[in-house]
């Protein structure tokens, strides 16, 4: 469990418990306050529920990311691992969620869901990366259950649900419509108050925000969506990165950098 929140320029409040800890990380380069999930059990397994609750206060701009890739083990007894994330955002305030690699081992059994709760004048950026096996070793993954949802609400209203359901991975990676015999893929959602200019900003120069293997972009209740799914783990990283720093820094005028923390 995880329980932190963040106050204008500092973390104000962090409750953890085993596996879970997080830690202030300071580039100094002026970027916003930014924190490090670290689980210290180095991985989640069958039976696991991480829960981790993000309260950012009015007025306040930060960021919380994973110290590395999140490993999802092989289930055992056949029991599911659940990781629950709810992400609150006040008036006039801004967040990033900026993931890590998921990587889901054969025979894993993962369900994921994060809720994100913006008030009205709230922004925030969101983000998730799922890689099906290791490909360092080249394991192939031929069973796994990954149920992964994602709910914006933006005034106490529901703007989007994303849930990606993945059982019968063979016939998900063959097929055209779903994977495209990809193994990685990612989601990238912002959520902001004058989305016309993103928009336009976006569409203005499309080439450059959708250049890739596999990558699409679509606008829904005024939410921005972009999707990818891709062969290579590191060039999906490095898409991934390029589109998220460009969102972060346009309007709002934040580094066009990654964490470095994040490219380790």
């Amino acid at each position: 469990m995880l329980d932190i929140a963040f106050k204008q320029s500092q973390i104000s409040h962090m409750r953890a418990m085993h596996p879970l800890r997080a830690y202030p990380n300071d580039d100094g380069i002026g970027d916003i306050p930014t924190a490090t999930i670290v689980n210290i059990s180095g991985g989640v397994v069958s039976g696991d529920i991480h829960k981790i609750k993000t309260v950012v206060e009015k007025d306040t701009s930060a960021r919380l990311f994973n110290q590395s890739a999140e490993k999802v083990y092989s289930s055992y007894n056949n029991e599911k691992s659940e990781i629950l994330t709810e992400i609150y955002v006040d008036h006039n305030s801004w967040f990033e969620w900026l993931p890590q690699e998921t990587i889901i081992f054969n025979n894993a059994k993962l369900s994921r869901t994060i809720k994100v709760f913006l008030k009205k004048k709230a922004e925030a950026l969101i983000g998730e990366m799922i890689v099906l096996g290791r490909v360092a070793s080249q394991e192939q993954v031929k069973d796994l259950f990954l149920q992964d949802k994602i709910y914006l609400y933006k005034d106490s209203n529901l703007k989007w649900v994303d849930i990606i359901l993945l059982d019968e991975i063979k016939n998900a990676k063959n097929s055209k419509s779903r994977l495209n015999n990809c193994n990685c893929f990612f989601t990238i959602m912002l959520s902001v108050n004058n989305p016309k200019k993103y928009i336009e900003y976006i569409e203005g120069r499309l080439s450059f925000f959708t250049e890739g293997e596999f990558i699409s972009y679509t606008v829904v209740n005024e939410v921005i969506i972009f999707r990818g799914i891709f062969h290579e783990p590191l060039v999906m990283r490095k898409i991934f990165a390029k589109i998220w720093q460009e969102l972060r820094s346009y309007k709002r005028g934040l580094p066009n950098k990654m964490p470095k923390l994040w490219w380790i």
